[in-house]
């Protein structure tokens, strides 16, 4: 069974190449990981280089647990973390899909949190800008990682989101939001934030254009402001709600990003505010309608920056939700 086999490999180097520098010398690069338990994964980059990717061992998530990430990579180093959900032992002859379940685009100082469904999750790591230096995972009772410490989850409910993706980093640049308390459902989410109804989009039918249908929809909330994950094949989306006067001009995204294009949509009859950084793709639409200010910001979560939804899928979510 590979799994027992591999993925306890005391230092296993997963990738390995040589660089030719400026000045004659080989610059080697490497990837290495250290799986002390089913619980803990330590991964070292050495002038890792864009693309470099590796495959193998695998974190093991009980109920009431998630993911906790600390990365200590260089200035502008970037890493895509893919979980891919498993079902038990695998032999040589039945590989797991490559294909992720989850993922989070881990870069720079900081340590975030991710929830998922019970299971074990073989480990998928990408190089997206080079990177020199370290990625830990750790597998902890969901409100004790960092920045998910109010997550009170019933013993019987099961989250699974993929969050610490763009959407987070978006909000550690805007200074950091960690104050958010997960909910089962849509009705719990409107209720601790102390809004009217929230959009309860689980068990819905909702499809975008070639991003197909939606994924695990999950919620949480804090004082004036409730937050719906949406994801849709790559793409990590959120749904933000809350009430006037919370958010700036109306912007109750929580992401303060510079987008090289502004632009307005009528969706029947309702004008929003479009942004992003490719004509036409909003990355993040905001209105406002009656007491609140709504918001929808969606990022492509194999590292893609600039994705945005296509006038076509604004139209899709500002009707499911407003």
């Amino acid at each position: 069974m590979f799994k027992k086999t591999i993925a306890f490999a005391a230092a296993a180097v997963l990738a390995l190449s040589m660089i030719a520098t400026g000045c004659g010398k080989v610059e080697e690069s490497s990837i290495t990981m250290d799986m002390s338990d089913e619980k803990v994964a330590t991964i070292e980059f050495s002038n890792a280089n864009e693309e470099e990717f590796v495959q193998g061992g695998y974190l093991r998530v009980e109920e009431g647990e998630g993911i906790e990430v600390t990365s200590e990579l260089n200035d502008g180093g970037k890493v895509l973390i893919g979980f891919i959900a498993t079902d038990g032992d695998q032999s040589m002859d039945e590989l797991p899909d490559m294909d992720s379940t989850s993922e989070m685009t881990i870069s720079g100082t900081a340590t975030q949190g991710a929830t998922f469904e019970s299971g074990d999750y073989d480990l998928k790591i990408t190089v997206l800008d080079k990177a020199t230096g370290t990625v830990t995972l750790s597998v902890k009772p969901v409100n004790e990682i960092v920045g998910m410490e109010d997550a009170a989850l019933p013993d019987d409910v099961e989250v699974a989101s993929a969050e610490g993706t763009g959407i987070e980093a978006a909000e550690a640049a805007e200074g950091g939001h960690t104050n958010w308390t997960q909910a089962a459902t849509a009705e719990e989410a409107a209720k601790g934030a102390g809004i009217d109804v929230l959009a309860d989009l689980n068990g819905t039918q909702t499809t975008l254009g070639v991003l197909g249908e939606m994924g695990a929809i999950t919620y949480r909330y804090m004082d004036g402001v409730a937050q719906i994950f949406c994801p849709a094949a790559a793409v990590d989306m959120s749904v933000i709600k809350g009430k006037i006067p919370c958010g700036v001009d109306g912007d109750v995204s929580l992401d303060s990003t510079a987008y090289t294009f502004e632009w307005t949509q009528d969706v029947d009859g309702q004008e929003v505010k479009c942004f992003g950084n490719r004509e036409g793709e909003a990355t993040k639409t905001i209105w406002t309608a009656g007491d609140y200010n709504y918001a929808v910001v969606a990022y492509g979560a194999g590292g893609d920056d600039d994705f945005g939804l296509s006038a076509e899928d604004v139209v899709t979510m500002v009707n499911a939700v407003k």
